[in-house]
């Protein structure tokens, strides 16, 4: 800081040159640059920033990715300028120059930019120019390669040889090259429980664990897997693993933490989808298009909308006020997830220089951006400057339309009788006697008043009161000018009552002076709501004033109106007849009011009892026509720093020729849904196949799962990735048959027991020689834990967020106060997923991140774990609850042991375990008795909180 605050002050104290000097260029530009430029700029830079050198005068001119730097003598068009005027790009980036310095810059090259420096500096020449990508060499890297099926190379008899066993087969081999000996079959009841939890999240109930402990044989083993990939378990904890890759929210969290009220309806469609059996290759379709594709049904036209919900789900800085830098930051959100999800490529690198590491290059991000900038995602604003995101109405039944339509009649209906009520009710407040009438509103307060229309009868659209509060702060002056002079009957309206003010300060501002009086609103007014104060002269010459204050009123000080009614307008002999007609008219008033309060009434319950809205999802739509176009490359990703336009496409080195969209329809996404689920397309069934093996095999074939790129793993079994790929492909893209295909090898049944001397030579296990042990989900974890207490049930709530308005939590951003839901009785995938308030149980046991996209979820085994699990008041609870059950199901003390293993851990205790357990409670090996409920508790609560709970073995 020293030093930028000398180079900031000898610039403003040197010597006085021109701007045309190469003097003041030493002096007042140089310095600067040095400074604040040469590290991104210049040949001593690690990484050239925007290919721009400014460390030579040949290289400013020349410029880099922006164009020139420089324009001599027009500094207002010089890119260099904006930049430090931080009005392109900011720079430089860690805080703007003063004023004085960027003037300085301004008079330079508006004299012409002289520039001593005699240094050439061409940017191909310079030691760390960028390469230029070469898509011919990058399509030879192993992902870009077209998926090849080995066997095909192979004679019949070895094709034969290896049938539908080409998962055994290749592992085989691979061990045998490496003279590595696979490890036997785990034990039976440990195979089943793994395979339960692998395939539905839950244990397994006692009838499949007896069948397969009676019959632990490949028949049997065949039955239960075909049985569980029906169950409906299946399809929730499947679904649960793609909602970490699609970010599942019910709220946006970031800035502006809005409620997601639909986003559960994208959460069901993943649940019936693959419950239904429903390809992979069409999923992926209807979330990157499915509101474009066509549909034969009202239940098709659903789940294709809802479906892209999936494009919908980051969280966006909604309150960002540069809305086209938002629009852009969106488009980068869904660039960069279909590229991890389905890809398994991390093209967001893309958007502000060329990838690094992979043949991407910056053109085929913006190809894919006008796609994404041609649909809408956001639409309008829920608050001034707060974004909202689009909404597309779902199919309903006729019947349900037009009870919406009946509805909504009989609405209009009764606002037409209350607009005819309220204007009868002013017609009937003319029709008695009104001189000259001040209301509430056109008086002038001073001090707190608050509106009213709690009580009925008011003059105008309501009154003001004093809340009682503030004694002698409030007060409130009616001011008017009378037509004519003469005599009045001054007359105020209120609302009396037994809490009103007691002794009301009046002041009233006659031609005879300033008068005083006080006013009890308990009394009833002489002529409802009016109560006369009595008959005073006053001039056309001067304001005829009345102010009331709250100094020692003792009570609620009501102010309606007042009322100035000249005496000749009256007949004093009928004088008697008058205030009968006064009476009249209040009766009138108080009538046209209750008319008007039962009108209201009907309203508001007419309002609750309202069909349910149509049915919405948050769904993006294509941008009308006239607004759909390619993009323009966003120098550095700045939003108005423009390059070339890019037209719309792929990517170019997963395509065949040009990958640009010849005839895009609408925004492209129609198109680019049939790319990424085209057979020729190398990456994306390679990506689906490897998340499929990660679950159930605990690391994928490609063990970074989000990323087959440079910097990614590379393969351990490249044949078999491909050879998994091809059936998935031609088995119609299916994920129960790709699943059974896996958990019927061997590979997937051997134990995951340690051997000293294969973990010499494959210590990470890349070949398969054990099963990797696996940590069990939070959710399962948390589900396992309701179930042991009998608390689990099979109830699918929809609408986890129904409570909550535009923000998850009222009037506030803060997501303190809002509920986790970790005590449902239902299983964790319908629990609401609110970002900033995830369950901390949840956190500690390695949720997913909603805020991200999570391919593969990190998994620790760590003693905060286990305290967690102690300390938590809802684990402790269903501790209770299991130990509660198994003490009366069961009726001596070896069933009771029997059964905390058999209900928490699938198996039954070995004879250590249950001698251990016994001199633990002090309990001797012959004891029958039941144990006591506490020490049941504390036994479920120990096995709730260690290691071979939370993992498959």
């Amino acid at each position: 800081m020293v030093a930028t605050a000398m180079v900031f002050v000898l610039a403003g104290t040197s010597a006085a040159y021109e701007p045309d000097s190469a003097e003041f260029f030493e002096q007042r530009i140089r310095p600067v640059l040095i400074k604040h430029c040469y590290q991104c700029h210049s040949e001593k830079s690690d990484e050239i920033g925007g290919s721009l050198w400014l460390d030579s005068a040949d290289a400013m001119r020349h410029g880099g990715d922006s164009g020139p730097a420089i324009q001599p003598g027009d500094a207002d068009r010089s890119v260099l300028i904006s930049a430090i005027r931080y009005e392109s790009s900011e720079m430089p980036p860690e805080q703007p120059l003063p004023p004085q310095v960027v003037q300085d810059f301004v008079k330079w090259i508006n004299a012409g930019a002289v520039d001593p420096r005699t240094t050439r500096r061409e940017t191909a020449t310079h030691p760390n120019a960028p390469a230029e990508i070469d898509l011919d060499q990058g399509r030879q890297f192993w992902a870009f390669q077209p998926i090849s099926d080995f066997r095909e190379q192979l004679p019949d008899s070895q094709r034969s040889a290896i049938g539908p066993n080409v998962i055994d087969h290749q592992i085989s081999d691979a061990l045998n090259q490496a003279a590595l000996a696979a490890n036997p079959m785990a034990a039976a009841e440990t195979r089943l429980r793994r395979l339960a939890y692998d395939l539905t999240g839950l244990p397994p109930d006692d009838a499949i664990r007896k069948r397969w402990m009676d019959q632990p044989d490949r028949s049997t083993w065949n039955q239960i897997v075909d049985q569980l990939l029906e169950s409906r378990g299946f399809a929730q904890h499947w679904a649960r693993h793609w909602m970490d890759v699609a970010r599942y929210a019910d709220s946006n969290g970031s800035d502006f933490n809005a409620t997601f009220h639909d986003a559960w309806r994208y959460r069901d469609y993943l649940i019936d989808s693959i419950d239904q059996g429903r390809s992979l290759d069409e999923m992926i379709r209807q979330q990157v298009a499915g509101d474009l594709l066509p549909a034969d049904s009202d239940r098709q036209r659903h789940d294709n909308v809802v479906a892209t919900t999936f494009l919908m789900l980051g969280p966006k800085m909604l309150s960002e006020r540069d809305k086209p830098k938002l629009i852009l930051d969106v488009v980068d959100e869904q660039i960069d997830t279909i590229g991890r999800a389905f890809l398994g490529m991390t093209l967001g690198c893309a958007r502000c220089h060329d990838h690094k590491f992979d043949p991407i290059p910056t053109s085929d991000y913006y190809a894919l951006a006008g796609i994404f900038k041609s649909t809408q995602t956001l639409n309008g604003e829920s608050q001034k400057y707060v974004s909202t995101w689009n909404r597309t109405e779902l199919p309903t039944t006729a019947e349900h339309r037009q009870a919406i339509k009946d509805h909504q009649s009989k609405s209009s209906e009764l606002e037409k009788q209350i607009k005819q009520a309220k204007s009868n009710l002013e017609t009937v407040k003319r029709s008695g006697p009104q001189g000259v009438v001040v209301d509430d509103v056109d008086a002038k307060k001073t001090g707190p008043w608050v509106q009213s229309t709690y009580t009925p009868g008011f003059i105008g659209s309501g009154y003001v009161h004093d809340n009682n509060s503030g004694d002698g702060k409030s007060s409130i002056e009616f001011r008017t000018r009378l037509p004519a002079s003469g005599l009045y009957d001054l007359r105020l309206a209120y609302s009396h009552n037994a809490n009103r003010a007691r002794a009301v300060p009046v002041t009233i501002e006659t031609a005879d002076g300033v008068q005083t009086q006080q006013l009890d609103q308990r009394k009833k007014p002489d002529a409802v709501p009016w109560k006369t104060l009595g008959r005073f002269a006053f001039s056309d010459q001067q304001d005829a004033v009345v102010t009331l204050q709250n100094k020692g009123s003792e009570g609620y000080l009501i102010a309606d109106a007042v009322q100035f009614l000249a005496v000749a307008d009256q007949d004093p002999a009928n004088q008697t007849k008058a205030d009968e007609q006064a009476e009249k008219a209040a009766k009138l008033i108080a009538a046209a009011q209750s008319e008007l309060d039962q009108l209201n009434k009907q309203l508001e319950q007419h309002k609750r009892d309202a069909p349910p809205p149509i049915p919405q999802a948050m769904s993006p739509r294509d941008l009308p026509s006239d607004q759909i176009t390619d993009s323009p490359v966003h120098i550095r990703g700045e939003v108005k720093n423009l390059g070339d336009t890019v037209r719309r496409g792929f990517l170019q080195v997963c395509s065949s020729g040009d990958a640009a969209i010849a005839s895009p329809v609408g925004s492209g996404r129609l198109q680019l849904a049939a790319w990424l689920t085209d057979p020729d397309n190398p990456l994306v069934a390679r990506v689906m196949v490897n998340r499929v093996w990660m679950h159930l095999m605990g690391e994928g074939i490609v063990r970074t799962v989000d990323n087959f790129g440079q910097r990614g793993d590379r393969p351990s079994h490249p044949q078999l990735l491909d050879a998994l790929a091809i059936d998935f492909m031609r088995d119609g893209w299916q994920l129960k048959p790709l699943v059974r295909r896996i958990v019927c090898s061997q590979a997937y049944s051997r134990s995951s027991t340690h051997q000293p001397h294969a973990a010499m030579t494959d210590p990470e296990n890349r070949l398969l020689w054990r099963t990797h042990r696996k940590r069990l989900s939070a959710e399962s974890i948390r589900d396992t834990m309701l179930l042991a207490a009998g608390e689990l049930t099979s109830q699918e709530p929809i609408d986890p967020v129904g409570d909550k308005g535009v923000l998850v939590t009222k009037n506030v951003a803060s997501t303190q106060a809002v509920a986790a839901g970790i005590d449902q009785p239902v299983r964790s995938v319908y629990l609401p997923v609110i970002r900033g308030n995830v369950s901390s149980l949840m956190m500690a046991l390695d949720g997913a991140d909603p805020d991200l996209l999570v391919g593969k979820r990190p998994t620790t085994n760590v003693p905060t774990q286990s305290l967690v699990l102690i300390n938590s008041e809802d684990v402790n609870r269903w501790a209770t609850a299991t130990a509660d059950r198994i003490h009366q199901s069961e009726s001596d003390w070896v069933g009771q042991l029997n059964a905390v293993y058999r209900i928490c851990l699938s198996r039954q205790p070995t004879e250590t375990e249950a001698e251990m357990i016994e001199n633990y409670l002090g309990r001797s090996t012959e004891g029958a008795a039941k144990a006591n409920p506490q020490d049941l508790r504390d036994l479920v609560a120990a096995i709730f909180a260690a290691t071979e709970f939370r993992m498959l073995d």
